[in-house]
This record gives C-alpha cells, structure tokens and sequence, in this order.
C-alpha cells in the first residue's frame, strides 16, 4: 500500500532540469516581446486613428467652405473677456469668396474694415487713420477669416482641426506668434450661422449671423484704394511700391 502511494507520487512530479528552466525563461521572454508588441501596435493605430481623423475633419471643413464661394451675411459682435463679461458689442456685415477674398465690415459703433484680395490683406481704422497690409500667409495669425477663405494646403497645415457638434474646432499648431488660438465655426441646416473667435488674451468675439446670401460679388470688391493722408503700416515681408493710391 505504502509503495504504490510512493509510485503514484513520484509519476506525477516534474524533475527541474536546467533545459525545463531555459524553456520557461525562454516563453517568458517570448510572452513578455509579444505584449510589449501589442501595445506599440495599439499606440500606432491609436495615433493613426487620431491623425486619420484630423485629417478627414480638415478635409470636410474645407469641402464645407468651397459652397462658400459668394456669401454675405448681416453680423452681431459680443465680446466677453476672460472672466466671461460682455466689454463689448458691434454690428457689421461681411462677404466671402474663393478663393482666398473677404470683406469683414464693421458698421457701429466705429467703422472698421478688413479686407482681402486673396493676395493681400487690409484692416482700415478711419478713427486712427491708419492701414495696416499683410501677406495672407501672415494674415492668418491676426484673423481667421483668412483662413475661412484659403485654399492654400501649406496654410491649413499650420492648423489642428477637429469636428464638434455645432461644427468645427480650428488650432494652430504653434500659437506662440498666434493672435487667435481658437477658432469655433458653427453651421446650421442650411448657412454658416457663427463664429467665435478666442484671442491669445482670453477674450472670445462671438459672431452671430443673420440674413445669409448666396450672389456673386464682383472682385473690386475686394480690391482697396489707400485715402490720402493715411498713415500706412505695411507688415508684407516684402513691400510693394507705392505711387498715389495704387500699390503694386
């Protein structure tokens, strides 16, 4: 009885060899490559998936802006400062049409204006009777509407966007020169109908439009003739010259 209980014991038990020790390390390490494996695939696909979408999101904002090619709409301004207080109102108008030439009109309580050929950009202030020019590529770390406007792949680069329930959620990449670093576009059933614009200070502009119209505006439009007597800031990188009124 006692010697059959010996045997059944011992048929059942694994004798440690150095060769059972090596296998074992050897699965191990092959168990431990495999997750570490699996992870870095997870991560790639994740970052993949990420970079997938902002791309996809970059491109519907920009298919969604083509339709945009002769637009005008009446605007109301609020501005609330970083504790969320309204410091401000307007009202004004503006027009697109792609690619690159807008008209950002502000009618009161100061008349302003910022205007675009698509080459270059314009903001008049009668008040202080002064100009300030920009490049386009420039222009759009001072207001995003050229970039609501642009057809210029390099420039949307420049951008991380990503899709919201109202409509899209623009960025720049590097905001250390940026004015603006958040841009919001919200789209209703039919027209553009917001935008609020987040300045590198925390005050956020919000847009509200109303009276959206398709018509084809004709491109003096968007062309600008310096007055007389105006001071002019011209922050192109490489400056035109100037004779009267006309800048070539």
């Amino acid at each position: 009885m006692k010697t059959r209980l010996t045997n059944k014991v011992k048929t059942k038990m694994t004798v440690i060899t150095p060769a059972v020790i090596k296998t074992a390390t050897n699965t191990y390490a092959l168990i431990k490559r495999l997750k570490v494996f699996a992870i870095i695939c997870i991560c790639s696909a994740t970052l993949s998936n990420n970079a997938m979408a902002t791309e996809t999101d970059s491109s519907a904002l920009q298919m969604k802006l083509k339709d945009y090619d002769g637009y005008q709409a009446n605007f109301a301004q609020k501005v609330n400062d970083s504790q969320g207080n309204e410091i401000h109102q307007a009202k004004g108008k503006l027009v697109f049409k792609q690619p690159g030439k807008f008209l950002w009109q502000l009618e009161e309580p100061e008349e302003e204006l910022l205007l675009s050929n698509g080459k270059t950009v314009w903001w008049f202030n009668p008040f202080v009777e002064q100009v300030s020019i920009y490049d386009v590529g420039r222009a759009v770390t001072q207001t995003p509407f050229a970039l609501l406007v642009s057809q210029d792949e390099e420039i949307w680069q420049q951008f991380d966007i990503t899709k919201s329930a109202q409509g899209f959620i623009i960025k720049p990449k590097d905001d250390s020169q940026a004015q603006v670093i958040k841009l919001e576009v919200h789209f209703g059933t039919r027209h553009l109908n917001k935008i609020l614009i987040t300045s590198r200070s925390r005050q956020v502009s919000e847009y509200t439009l109303s009276e959206q119209a398709n018509f084809s505006p004709d491109d003096k439009m968007f062309e600008f003739k310096i007055p007389a007597g105006i001071d002019i800031d011209d922050q192109r990188a490489s400056q035109p010259t100037v004779e009267g009124n006309v800048s070539y």
